[in-house]
């Protein structure tokens, strides 16, 4: 994805012409042409609608003023043939109407509350689309904040027709903006975080067809390319991207690229709209950017002004609208403290490079490259195929640097970039003091080699998986020595992970033993088998967070006590809570077969977590079962409810097989949640699922040289690090990393027990936590700063 242009400076591609300026400040903005070609700016202003004569864009003229409620921070203005319709969330007069056809002489006006079933009841509305003779309310007082549907047929006196899906007050209903073409709405779920596809064919019963989730989870407003085929959307929160999607297959929506104009900033983009295949959108401080949506897997900004000269970075100050639609070309916009701006546009095609970054020796694709076009501000990284997009809006010919860490720096001179063309640029990178890495896997028991075991060996720059063939052996051909996490594990073993050890490359074979044992925490795919007849079912991931209502509906993280980020869990796509939930049915996971009966006294142990909530369809009643099967019966090890303790978290389970059932060497785990009430949210999660010998129904702490625990867990600034010592050591040392294995936190420890207050001394991200003595390290505990 690109990694935009650093444009602050001069200004390129857009010359100012006018600045118009007010008393108060402004919101959005629109624009209106007459039939004798003459070009109005419908400026929403704090204390009504400001209608300016910007045909000559060097002297507008304000031939008309539509006084509103307010004065008030919002008003939204769109057009319908002759006819202006202004919104706001002040003044309690719904729909405001003008009729613009006698400008500049005139511009009446009247104010619309609803016809029909809401007739009288309309007052306030946050933002408004017209397509096809219809008005699109959104955000209105009505319905949840759901999209009013508003018949124009006569224009000056609409008719309301229906409105988008209503869920009540605890789903999301309120659609902040929106865009519609073809009689499908593309709506902007602020809240939830994400944009809808919605058939509105049917007027008065409009059905939606599927969500997607944009980059910061805060989904502002959408607009389409020419084509119909590509949906932009905005994010309105700090250090936001403008996105683009393809939703050809709206049943397989795919994020193409994303974009920022200033990046580091933490500035917020805010409204586009596409022209020619060109999105052209305000930025609040970072002013309007014209970003190259020709080719969407590959944003480039090719126009910029700055708006708002007094600073960048986060907030809401700055540049709220443009209008970019004036058969002239001119572009309007509207800055909040500094007035309208007209600007002249020059709309040119990025030149575009693009190309894919390699190991010299293997021809391995490197992630995380940095690309360079030196003496201009563009930086790219390659993705985890080693390709990279990126561009610069003016032709010529540059010098490009290709660096990553543990690689010479290649630097490739007189490349050509060429306005509308693409670059291929492939670049093979030396590694330095590389040497191949060979290694095993063994039995900690036998010390026979493990075939088919799983590596991985990775820190914040580098990353190598391997498997091992019959000998229980890999080979990496190039390997970068340092520090690294690794991680090795096979079906029947337990995983063993370490953290920040040092490897190099060279002659003597890096071994790893690993402990016979029945023992999955989802690092490796073992194929466990999903079923049942749910849409939304188990997956293995790393946990994604959902909520309702301000409160977890999961935990968000992974189990805290094994290793790795992964587990199993339901549908797990973020968003709203019932975006992702189980729905309409049951989903089954099963693991592979198993057998218990190397233990002399077995345990089964597994962490899990249920959510049932919502209340839309009656009281929750949905159910997760956990069961174990022998091969011939099958029986129920728990039964969680809705109102089981711990619900919405990790809980660990203990049970001894003795109790449950007759052991065989052919048992399966099954986990088995089922949605019996469409409309709850029902979710769960399943992790650190093993078979070991101890006592029953209490989880065991299982540490070695010391104790460790976080509260809470995820915390934000209060969270702890409670920590026991089984004996006195001398050296005490607490190691915190993140889940690269990058130290970044080192703290020696006084006492034989205690706490150690990190939340303020870490910013928000995940973590791993563990105690090094001079017998060794303790066992690593995950956690999650808020």
């Amino acid at each position: 994805m690109a990694m935009c242009v650093q444009v602050m400076g001069q200004p390129f591609n857009l010359t100012l012409k006018s600045i118009y300026t007010y008393p108060n400040t402004l919101s959005n903005i629109w624009g209106y042409t007459d039939s004798l070609g003459n070009e109005y700016a419908l400026v929403g202003e704090a204390t009504g609608l400001s209608i300016v004569d910007v045909t000559n864009p060097v002297s507008p003229t304000q031939v008309a003023f539509i006084p509103g409620p307010g004065p008030t921070t919002w008003r939204e203005v769109k057009t319908w043939g002759k006819y202006a319709y202004v919104t706001t969330e002040s003044g309690n007069i719904g729909l405001q109407i003008v009729d613009l056809s006698l400008l500049p002489a005139s511009a009446p006006f009247k104010n619309w509350q609803g016809t029909g079933a809401i007739a009288g009841q309309l007052e306030t509305i946050h933002a408004l689309h017209v397509d096809d003779g219809y008005v699109y309310l959104y955000g209105t007082n009505l319905f949840h904040g759901a999209a009013l549907v508003v018949d124009l047929a006569d224009p000056w006196n609409p008719v309301y027709t229906g409105h988008t899906p209503d869920l009540g007050s605890t789903t999301p209903s309120y659609i902040h903006d929106g865009y519609v073409r073809n009689d499908t709405l593309y709506g902007g779920y602020i809240y939830a975080g994400y944009f809808s596809v919605t058939d509105v064919t049917n007027k008065s019963n409009p059905v939606t067809v599927v969500t997607q989730n944009t980059p910061n989870n805060f989904t502002h407003n959408t607009w389409l390319n020419d084509a119909g085929n590509v949906l932009m959307t905005t994010d309105e929160v700090n250090d936001s991207y403008l996105a683009a999607y393809d939703i050809s297959d709206i049943n397989n929506i795919k994020e193409l690229d994303r974009i920022q104009v200033n990046p580091g900033t933490n500035s917020i983009v805010h409204n586009t709209y596409v022209l020619n295949d060109y999105a052209v959108t305000s930025w609040y401080t970072d002013g309007v950017a014209i970003v190259d949506v020709h080719k969407p897997d590959n944003l480039v900004v090719v126009g910029w002004y700055d708006t708002y000269p007094q600073g960048t970075g986060p907030g809401f100050s700055g540049c709220w609208g443009v209008y970019p639609f004036f058969p002239s070309g001119t572009i309007v916009c509207s800055d909040i403290q500094n007035g309208m701006v007209v600007l002249t546009p020059d709309y040119v095609r990025a030149c575009y490079l693009e190309g894919m970054i390699t190991d010299s020796a293997t021809g391995t694709p490197l992630n995380g490259a940095l690309i360079e076009i030196l003496s201009v501000p563009v930086q790219e990284n390659s993705d985890i195929t080693g390709n990279y997009k990126t561009g610069y809006h003016v032709s010529g010919t540059y010098t490009v640097q290709v660096s990553k860490a543990g690689y010479f720096t290649k630097t490739i001179n007189n490349v050509q970039l060429q306005s509308g063309v693409v670059t291929n640029l492939n670049v093979q990178l030396v590694c330095v003091n590389c040497a191949p890495l060979s290694g095993q896997v063994i039995n900690s028991i036998t010390n026979n080699p493990v075939a088919n075991a799983n590596v991985q060996i990775y820190n914040a720059t580098n990353s190598f998986d391997a498997t091992t063939n019959a000998n229980g052996e890999f080979n990496i051909g190039t390997f970068i020595g340092g520090n690294y996490n690794v991680v090795a594990g096979q079906w029947g073993y337990v995983t063993n992970c370490q953290f920040n050890v040092s490897i190099g490359g060279g002659p003597n074979p890096y071994v790893i033993a690993i402990s016979p044992g029945i023992y999955d925490d989802f690092t490796f795919d073992y194929n466990w088998t999903v079923s049942g007849i749910s849409l939304n079912a188990w997956e293995r991931g790393v946990p994604v967070l959902t909520t309702n209502q301000g409160s977890n509906a999961n935990p968000g993280i992974d189990s805290p006590n094994d290793c790795g980020e992964l587990a199993f869990v339901t549908d797990n796509g973020g968003g709203g809570p019932w975006d992702n939930d189980v729905d309409g049915g049951n989903t089954v996971l099963t693991s592979p077969i198993f057998d218990p009966t190397i233990y002399a006294n077995p345990d089964l142990k597994y962490a899990r977590w249920f959510y049932d909530g919502g209340n839309v369809n009656g009281a929750p009643n949905d159910t997760m079962r956990v069961k174990i099967s022998n091969g011939t019966n099958t029986v129920t090890v728990e039964t969680i409810l809705p109102n089981s303790p711990g619900n919405g978290n990790w809980v660990n389970r203990s049970y001894n097989f003795a109790s449950l059932i007759s052991i065989s060497n052919t048992m399966q785990l099954i986990v088995e949640i089922e949605d019996y009430n469409p409309g709850n949210i029902v979710e769960g999660g399943l992790d650190f699922f093993r078979i070991e010998g101890g006592f029953v129904g209490v989880e065991e702490n299982n540490f070695d040289v010391a104790q460790l625990s976080v509260y809470p867990n995820p915390g934000a600034d209060a969270l702890m690090i409670n920590y026991t010592f089984d004996k006195f050591y001398t050296q005490r040392t607490l190691m915190i990393s993140d889940m690269s294995g990058r130290i970044v936190m080192e703290q020696t420890l006084d006492a034989i027990d205690g706490s150690v207050n990190i939340g303020s001394l870490l910013s928000s991200g995940n973590y791993m936590a563990y105690i090094i003595t001079e017998s060794g390290k303790s066992k690593p505990i995950k956690f999650t700063r808020l």
